[in-house]
């Protein structure tokens, strides 16, 4: 996994256009400390191996202790608990998955969401997370060319949604007043009123960030396409499986919104090649690990961004 440099047109909400202090807002957000640049960096060498990310993370104090805390949680609990940062990675984690773990935290660490008094990251967290599990549980079922592998799969769901946080940390007021809103009515959808108050959603927040900070295309292409199910241009099969694993963990309710997106976008099951069976067996798996998933996600929300 490489940084590109190149900067995709961004894909626009509904709405009024956005305010140019708000896209001033977006590309402008403080750059990474240097040291998680360099860390970020060697995060993305595809010959990094598991005992030099070891040695990264055990001299990045702040990364060492989240990640300790997730393979602490009962998520990854398998028998003894991690002694330290070498055990927790490479007997419970895992290179690809501390990897794309670090990458997370890193990416997320410059918002401050304090600011908005109804944003709520545990919400947040296992949203990401359930996306994440489920996706990477259904990408060895695709079965079309440039299908994403599962850990690149486990990333986009991490990320798909971190436009939300760019959206909270450079305009809080006027999130705050979205969330109200979609509490007083549930049947708008969060990205409607986002375009409405903000004049885009975080989908294209998330564009933006992608290209500011240059993160792998296709990452920035789940970020900002995965809220439109026809999206067929570069890496769609990952935009695609992003979109069915955000459609189903979308409020929390995992089993009765798994037939509804399976129906909903039955065409996009049938392009990516997963017939009904496997749907329903994955589903079934991943519904399994909802318990384990809260607590995964209670972790990172007690401790950032």
């Amino acid at each position: 996994m490489s940084f590109h440099d190149g900067r995709p047109a961004p894909s626009r909400a509904s709405g009024d256009a956005p305010t140019p202090v708000l896209i001033r807002g977006l590309v402008a957000l403080p750059p990474l400390p240097r040291r998680s640049q360099e860390v970020l960096g060697l995060l993305c060498d595809p010959d990094l191996d598991i005992l030099r990310l070891v040695e990264l993370i055990e001299q990045t104090p702040v990364l060492a202790a989240r990640i300790l805390g997730v393979a602490t949680s009962p998520f990854f609990r398998h028998g003894a608990p991690a002694r330290d940062i070498s055990d927790a990675i490479i007997r419970l984690l895992g290179l690809n998955l501390a990897r794309d773990l670090s990458l997370s935290l890193i990416l997320s660490q410059p918002f401050r969401v304090s600011g908005c008094a109804r944003f709520d990251p545990m919400r947040y967290w296992r949203h990401a997370m359930m996306s994440a599990t489920l996706a990477q549980t259904l990408a060895p079922g695709v079965s079309v060319e440039a299908a994403p592998t599962p850990p690149e799969a486990y990333l986009g769901g991490l990320l798909h949604s971190l436009g939300l946080l760019a959206l909270v940390h450079v305009a809080p007021d006027r999130m705050d007043l979205a969330f109200e809103r979609v509490e007083l009515d549930p049947t708008r959808s969060l990205s409607e009123v986002q375009g409405e108050i903000l004049g885009m959603d975080h989908s294209r927040a998330g564009a933006e960030i992608g290209a500011a900070w240059r993160l792998p295309p296709a990452i920035t292409a789940a970020m900002a396409h995965h809220r439109d199910p026809s999206y067929r241009g570069p890496s769609w099969p990952l935009v695609a499986l992003i979109s069915l694993a955000d459609c189903v963990s979308r409020d929390g309710a995992p089993e009765g919104r798994a037939n509804l997106c399976a129906e909903e976008f039955a065409g996009l099951l049938a392009d990516l090649g997963i017939g009904p069976d496997r749907w329903d067996r994955t589903i079934q798996r991943w519904q399994a690990r909802v318990e384990d998933i809260d607590q995964l996600a209670a972790v990172f929300a007690s401790s950032g961004p």
